[in-house]
């Protein structure tokens, strides 16, 4: 049975790989529109998050931000066929400008090893196509799928674009160290939380959020270089737009927390280049200090 719904998912991939971005982004826009309208896990996560993070905006201002955050939100999910089921050649095509490609030059112009930082933010699969067109490779980590045939294919289809993936597991994080260590580019997701164990609590935004210990571990172990990364969705269909940010030094410090810290900055500085499409649906916050209430379960999220 698990082979069927695997294969019914490639399937349904593969289908939606075939229609234009136009195409996929109008669904996506239905779909953000859906789970605006209803009392939707993602909305109301979504609305306590940006109720933390600002403050300051007027009730209205939030809810229109939310509003356009699900339908972005909505444009990622629906551009998984376009991501996953389009040539490399086409995928490369929707890449407009890139800014601080400056930055990326002379971070590959570095001996030793180089590790993109890239939130959630945009369409972050298309940046493994940039490294593609730029013939770089790039190793990241992945938490594989609970159907063998769906990831088996997600894994092939990455792969094409000259991605290395390893998966969430103590021999997958060895082989980001080894990567770095010989020279070579790790991509990563720094805005997930991680396991208690494996996270320490630096700011966001403004809020205590438990944030993972090893880009620092990766930096420190390995003397890599850092660039933060992500892909801006343009109006109109008309493609995306490459960031590259440059941390400040407090990245490198041997200090894990101050580090930490850091990195949450320039998380933060990339997401007030495009708000709306951060994912804000995912409970950044859920995990709190000790005597620190979770702000989900206060609020009643389903």
């Amino acid at each position: 049975m698990k082979s069927l719904f695997g294969y019914l998912a490639i399937g349904l991939i593969k289908l939606l790989g075939k229609i234009s971005l136009v195409s996929a982004q109008k669904l996506g826009q239905r779909i953000g529109g859906y789970l605006m309208s209803r009392r939707s896990r993602s909305r109301e996560v979504a609305r306590v998050n940006l109720s933390l993070v600002y403050p300051q905006k007027s009730e209205a201002e939030r809810e229109a931000l939310l509003r356009d955050s699900l339908v972005e939100s909505g444009k990622t999910l629906a551009e998984t066929g376009p991501m996953w089921g389009y040539d490399p050649e086409i995928t490369t095509g929707l890449i407009n400008d890139v800014h601080g490609e400056e930055l990326y030059d002379e971070l590959m112009q570095y001996d030793g090893g180089k590790l993109l930082l890239a939130p959630h933010l945009g369409n972050w699969e298309i940046i493994n196509n940039y490294c593609a067109k730029r013939r770089h490779d790039i190793t990241i980590m992945y938490r594989p799928a609970k159907l063998p045939s769906f990831n088996n294919w997600m894994v092939s289809r990455r792969e094409t674009i000259g991605c290395k993936l390893v998966p969430t597991t103590r021999a997958g994080v060895m082989g980001l160290f080894t990567t770095l260590k010989n020279g070579e580019m790790v991509g990563f997701l720094p805005d997930q939380e991680p396991r208690v164990q494996s996270g320490v609590f630096a700011d966001f935004m403004g809020h205590p959020t438990l944030t993972p210990k090893l880009p620092h571990e990766m930096l420190k172990k390995t003397g890599a270089k850092a660039l933060y990364a992500f892909a801006k969705r343009l109006p109109d269909a008309r493609g995306f737009d490459i960031y590259f940010v440059k941390p400040d030094e407090d990245l490198y410090s041997e200090d894990v927390e101050v580090s930490a810290n850091s990195m949450n900055r320039g998380i933060a500085e990339c997401i007030a280049i495009c708000p709306e499409q951060y994912q804000w649906s995912y409970k950044r916050f859920k995990r709190q200090p000790e005597g620190m209430p979770n702000p989900y379960i206060e609020a009643n999220v389903p």
